[in-house]
C-alpha cells in the first residue's frame, strides 16, 4: 500500500511539472518566440490614397537595383502630428520618426510613400517642399509623388521618376551620401527636379552597396 502511495505521489508531481511547463510556454510573448528578421529587408508602407499599382511598380523597380527582400505593408493614415497647417504639408522629419516607431525594428529599413506634399527645414527656410527624405544612415525614409509631375509626363516616365526617388532615399538609409556624378541617382537635387538625369547608381555607389552585400545577384555590372 505504501509503494502504491509513493508511486501515485510521483505521478502527481510529474503531471504538475508538465502543467507548469505548459503554463510558462503559454505566457511567452509572441515577439520573443519569433526570431529576428533576415538581413536586408525593406518594408514599403503606403500612406492613404497611394496608388496600389505604383506601390507594386516601386517594389519591382527597387528589387532590380537593391539586393533586399521588399514587403508591401498595409496602408496607413498619415499621422496628424506631422501636419504643418500653415502650408498644408506634412513634415518629413516627423514622418521618419513615425515610420521608425511603426516599423519597430521589424524590417531592416522602411520606406513610406505618400501623395501628399512633404517638407523639411533647409537653412533659414522653416518649411521647404521636397520630394523625399531619408536618414543617412538610418532606418526610415519617405517619398512623395506630389512634386514628381505625375500629370506632366507619361505614366511610364512618372513610374521611373518615383522608382529613382525611392532608390535615392533608400540609398541614404544605407549610408550613401549625395554623389558628384550627374548621371548617378544619388546626386543632390539642389532644389530642382532632376529625376530624369539618371536612374542608376554610378560605379562608385554600386561598389559601396556591393561591399554591404546589397546588390541583386542577377544584376549585371553597369559600365
Amino acid at each position: 500500500m505504501r509503494s502504491y502511495t509513493i508511486a501515485f505521489s510521483i505521478l502527481l508531481l510529474f503531471c504538475s511539472c508538465m502543467n507548469d511547463k505548459k503554463k510558462k510556454a503559454a505566457i511567452i510573448p509572441r515577439k520573443e518566440m519569433s526570431g529576428p528578421a533576415p538581413a536586408h529587408t525593406v518594408g514599403i508602407l503606403p500612406f492613404k490614397n497611394t496608388d496600389k499599382h505604383l506601390i507594386a511598380e516601386l517594389k519591382k523597380g527597387m528589387q532590380e537595383k537593391i539586393g533586399a527582400e521588399f514587403i508591401i505593408l498595409d496602408e496607413m493614415n498619415l499621422p496628424a502630428s506631422a501636419f504643418y497647417r500653415p502650408r498644408q504639408r506634412y513634415i518629413a522629419d516627423s514622418l521618419l520618426i513615425f515610420l521608425a516607431k511603426t516599423n519597430n525594428k521589424r524590417y531592416e529599413k522602411i520606406i513610406g510613400v505618400t501623395v501628399k506634399d512633404i517638407s523639411t527645414r533647409k537653412g533659414e527656410i522653416v518649411n521647404w517642399g521636397i520630394l523625399g527624405l531619408g536618414s543617412c544612415p538610418g532606418e526610415a525614409c519617405v517619398i512623395s509623388s506630389f512634386r514628381a509631375g505625375q500629370h506632366k509626363v507619361s505614366a511610364a516616365d512618372f513610374r521611373r521618376r518615383m522608382i529613382t526617388l525611392a532608390l535615392h532615399e533608400l540609398g541614404h538609409t544605407y549610408g550613401l551620401e549625395h554623389c558628384a556624378i550627374k548621371t548617378c541617382l544619388m546626386k543632390d537635387a539642389q532644389g530642382k527636379m532632376n529625376l530624369d538625369d539618371g536612374d542608376s547608381y554610378c560605379n562608385e555607389c554600386r561598389d559601396y552597396l556591393s561591399g554591404k552585400d546589397l546588390l541583386p545577384v542577377s544584376t549585371p555590372s553597369e559600365k
